[in-house]
């Protein structure tokens, strides 16, 4: 009597719990723990270079610059790593409330963000104006690139547009909009994951709090892109040209005396 002896078919494995609000808080803070970690480090690096040979290493705000581009690239490294590990391929493709939005997004959805992102910065520079009245605002990597060299500022501008942005995306509008989506339905999820990106920006502003609606509009316009579009790309590229905007002025600045 004849039998078939081969293998039954490979049951799909299934997915695996998605983490919890303690877990995504835990992520989030580790990422700038990193950062505080990874600074620390390669600063007191700089330092005991330039302390050893002055004559060779460039003046300080190059040399910080240099360290703000490595702490961001390994913090921004590891938490890409950390997360796509937790989150799985199957997760981090899901386009749903679950998922981190990793899927391609429709044409029109990243001419919007475009257009967000070139709106953000010039919306969220008048609140700050009516907010902050004379107060200057400014945020430590636009001192530091303020007074760098025309080519450290050049090197600077890719992790501040797109590793950034990067990072940023998939830690708020992906891991954590994913968390706040599932408990608390869209329309809350867009607001609250808006204030605390906003609110969790006051260290890097000085602590001065009528900086952070410019951040927290820029939070509410990513996670409605994220929400609405299915994917992370737009709010991405919203995050970009925010970003981009905000450094002209580095380069202005060349021109003056």
């Amino acid at each position: 009597m004849a039998y078939d002896d081969s293998f039954p078919p490979a049951l799909p494995r299934p997915l695996r719990a998605p983490p919890g609000v303690i877990e995504t808080v835990l992520c989030i803070a580790a990422y700038f723990v990193m950062q505080f970690a990874f600074g620390g480090l390669f600063g007191g690096i700089s330092m005991l270079i330039a302390r050893h040979y002055p004559e060779q290493v460039p003046a300080a705000p190059d040399r910080l610059i240099l360290v703000v581009v490595v702490t961001l690239l390994c913090s921004a490294s590891l938490t890409f790593a950390l997360l796509l590990r937790r989150w799985g391929v199957g997760r981090a493709t899901d386009a749903g409330a679950q998922g981190l939005g990793f899927t391609q997004p429709e044409g029109r959805y990243v001419a919007i963000g475009t257009a967000l992102g070139i709106a953000a910065p010039v919306l969220g520079g008048l609140l700050t104006q009516l907010l902050a009245g004379d107060h200057e605002v400014t945020q430590a990597v636009s001192e530091i690139a303020d007074n760098a060299h025309l080519a450290m500022r050049i090197a600077l501008l890719p992790v501040v547009v797109l590793v950034g942005p990067a990072v940023e995306e998939l830690l708020f509008r992906g891991a954590l909009l994913s968390i706040l989506r599932t408990r608390l339905g869209d329309n809350w999820a867009i607001v609250l994951s808006g204030v605390i990106f906003g609110t969790v920006h006051l260290p890097d502003l000085g602590w001065l709090w009528y900086a952070v609606p410019n951040l927290i509009l820029v939070g509410l316009f990513c996670a409605w892109l994220r929400v609405r579009s299915g994917s992370l790309w737009p709010a991405f590229v919203a995050h970009a040209a925010n970003n981009a905007l905000a450094t002209i002025a580095w380069f202005t600045a060349t021109a003056n005396p």
